[in-house]
Formats: C-alpha cells, structure tokens, sequence
C-alpha cells in the first residue's frame, strides 16, 4: 500500500487532515508529536478508519528523543517515550512503529562510536518491548548531516542484529550518505520504506524523482520481494499526490 507522512501535518487540525489525505491515501504515517500525538488523536483515527477506510502505521516522536544519548537519564527517559507509543499503538490495534536510532551529542562528540553504542543497547530492549506488545518496530536510516548515527547500511545493520527487528529504508536520507547501492542489497530486511528526493547534499523531502537517488532502481528492487508499505515522506499533500502518480505508474 502507498501511504503518506509529513512532519508539516502535525502542525495543522487533524480532522482538516485527515479529511484531504484520505480523498488521496488509503495509508498515514502519523508523526507521534504536535497535533498528531498518539493520546490526542485516537477518537480521529477510530473516525478514519470508520469513515473512509484509511490505515495507520506510526512514526515514533523526534524532538528531543535521542536512544542513542550518552547521559543515561536521558537514554531511559527516551525509551520510556518509545515505549508509550508501542502501548498506545498496541491499544489502537496500530501494527507497526517507525523509531529513528540515536544523535551524537554533548560529550559524545569526544566518542561518537558511543552513541552507535548506546543505540544498539536502546534497541534491544526496544525489541523486548516490540514483542511484549505484538507490535512491529522498524529502525530508520538517517541523512548526513545532523550528527546522527546509522547513516551506512552497515550501522543500521549491526544495530538490528541479533535483536529481530527490520529496518525502514529511507531512500532520501540514503541518498545523502551515498549508500543506496548499499541498502538495497538488504531488501530483505525491509519492513518499511519512506521514499523522497533529494540532491546529495542535504535533506531536502522533494518529490520522489526529483533529486539524484535513481528512482527507478530503488522501485526494481522493491518490486523483486518487498511485500511492505511504501510511504511517500512530503512537504505537504500536494507534492504527495505528485509523487504518488509517479510511484504508481514505475509500480504499474
């Protein structure tokens, strides 16, 4: 299923939302922050689902959550958030949370391989959590750029392992470190996908063919054995819709 999310929707009314992008997508991809923060929206989900047939998936809070923090305090306080989403999402029969890995900041500066360190200790127990609570949880590649962790296939991958857990490739953020080729040697590791553009150098969220990320290989490798969501990451609704109509005719 083709699906949307945009951080801009969880700065606008929800129901003005859900109202536009369901005459568009059948999936949203709820930013769990803002207006759209899981524990103020479940009535407008419950009348989503019951009024237009629209599905769900979550992306777990950004701001200010780090599971890859060196300050202990912190890191818990992080996972505490990842885990009232998973809870949330559990109770709203939400079956899959998106959860960015970890940021290098303050005194990891001095040693940024303990934030991958740190990271990789949050997410396993964020795999407890995920099976605890039959809910699926898929970890994110993120842009050059932003002093993150697991920009390279590589990282992610050594972040996952051994803890059950798929990862969501994001073909914009991939294009910024110059790993697609890498990641998509990984499609089976696949459980989302967010798709959008860019020109190397930052990211920007522009449409899903403009910019320097070969489309059209990222579709092929998806269409051999990816079975998943695939959502559309945009500006705003209408490059959406755009970048939908694009998507829609490489799928055929």
């Amino acid at each position: 299923m083709i699906g949307i999310g945009s951080p801009t929707f969880s700065l606008q009314p929800v129901r003005e939302n859900l109202e536009r992008i369901s005459k568009h997508f059948e999936l949203w991809e709820i930013l769990s922050e803002g207006e759209t923060r899981l524990g103020t929206v479940d009535s407008h989900i419950e009348y989503g689902r019951s009024s237009f047939g629209m599905s769900f998936q979550v992306h777990a809070p950004m701001s200010d959550v780090n599971i890859g923090s060196v300050y202990e305090p912190m890191r818990l306080h992080a996972l505490d958030e990842i885990r009232d989403v998973i809870d949330r999402c559990r109770k709203l029969e939400i079956s899959l949370v998106t959860v960015h890995p970890g940021f290098v900041n303050g005194i990891a500066f001095l040693n940024r391989s303990k934030a991958l360190e740190m990271t990789k200790v949050s997410v396993k127990k964020i795999a407890e959590i995920s099976r605890e609570h039959s809910v699926a949880v898929v970890i994110e590649n993120l842009p050059t750029g932003i002093n993150a962790t697991c920009t390279t296939a590589s990282d992610l991958l050594s972040v996952v392992e051994g803890t059950g857990l798929q990862i969501c490739f994001d073909m914009g953020h991939a294009n910024t470190a110059g790993q697609l080729d890498q990641f998509l040697l990984h499609v089976d590791k696949f459980g989302n996908v967010h798709l959008h553009n860019n020109t190397g150098d930052f990211d920007e969220h522009s449409k899903i063919d403009d910019g320097t990320a070969d489309l059209r290989k990222v579709v092929q490798s998806l269409r051999r054995t990816y079975r998943g969501n695939i959502v559309i990451e945009a500006t705003d609704l209408e490059s959406g819709v755009e970048s939908k109509k694009v998507l829609e005719g490489l799928l055929g």
